[in-house]
């Protein structure tokens, strides 16, 4: 499943896709994967020209002749892409159009369309937890609203895609350890918060004793806001007694999950919900170019 609908779409801009050369999400900044697709969409020549004019006075400032700015509506070509963010899942199609000067000229017009957000409840903890991850991805800022008990089961997915056994304790009366991983026959307890206040040092060594209680060496705190002054000097104590302890905060956690998150692209499922799509027009992105003189 994806977070993006493939059948509920609207205008690029509205989903704050207001380049149509960035080649980068708009929700969580990967590198989008680009697919040249057939282009089904007419081209509307009048909205076109009169975009175009909108900007003549442009022309005149840039010392460019009236001919170089005059459109042949007669000569265009037409290239439509799909674009696929393979983390969040987020899609958009654009389409290309460029369209010759009365002389020596080539300006470019664009026009898409792009995947909405689904709205998920967050409260919900029989939500997918990969579905709950790419969210987190593409609004990371909903993590607040999110259920702890979804939280802790990400922050253990995300430690499972980096190679750990994991098991996730949280709300079953754990003492104080959320997530426990395991690899090579060594245990690391996790302690989750989902906070928006700074973690005090005191709820760092709280998981020194739930470490020492639990018979576990190493430790991770994650949290979704950050540390306060003095965990550094808390965690280089507890490392000296020999109980590692190590912090993520939400800035480091939010990469781990990018990193480890991964969104494949179904083909087929794009292709029949793409139908839809053929049925309406495309929008402007309200954005043109010259390109090199001809």
């Amino acid at each position: 499943m994806s977070i993006f609908e493939y059948d509920h779409f609207d205008s690029s801009l509205k989903v704050g896709d207001n380049n149509p050369h960035r080649q980068k999400c708009v929700f969580c900044q990967n590198e989008l994967e680009v697919f040249l697709i057939d282009d089904y969409w007419d081209v509307n020549l009048k909205e076109i020209y009169s975009f175009h004019q909108l900007g003549k006075s442009w022309c005149y400032e840039e010392g460019m002749d009236e001919e170089m700015w005059e459109l042949d509506l007669s000569k265009y070509s037409c290239e439509a892409y799909f674009h696929h963010c393979n983390k969040c899942g987020w899609w958009r199609i654009l389409k290309d159009v460029t369209v010759s000067a009365k002389v020596s000229q080539l300006w470019q017009f664009f026009y898409g369309t792009a995947g909405l957000l689904k709205r998920l409840d967050l409260h919900n903890i029989d939500i997918p937890i990969n579905e709950v991850s790419k969210y987190l991805l593409a609004k990371y800022e909903a993590r607040f609203s999110l259920h702890p008990k979804l939280f802790e089961d990400v922050t253990g997915q995300v430690f499972k895609n980096l190679g750990y056994d994991t098991i996730v304790t949280g709300y079953s009366n754990d003492g104080g350890i959320d997530v426990i991983l395991e690899k090579e026959g060594k245990q690391i307890g996790v302690q989750v918060k989902r906070y928006k206040n700074k973690i005090k040092v005191d709820q760092i060594r709280e998981l020194t004793g739930a470490l020492f209680l639990s018979g576990i060496s190493k430790g991770i705190f994650v949290t979704t806001s950050d540390f306060q002054s003095g965990a550094s000097k808390t965690v280089k104590k507890s490392h000296d007694r020999g109980m590692p302890i190590e912090l993520i905060n939400s800035k480091r956690f939010y990469d781990i999950l990018k990193l480890t998150t991964e969104s494949k692209i179904d083909k087929e499922n794009i292709r029949n919900k793409l139908e839809s799509a053929l049925k309406n027009k495309l929008y402007s992105y309200n954005w043109e170019n010259p390109m090199n003189s001809i």
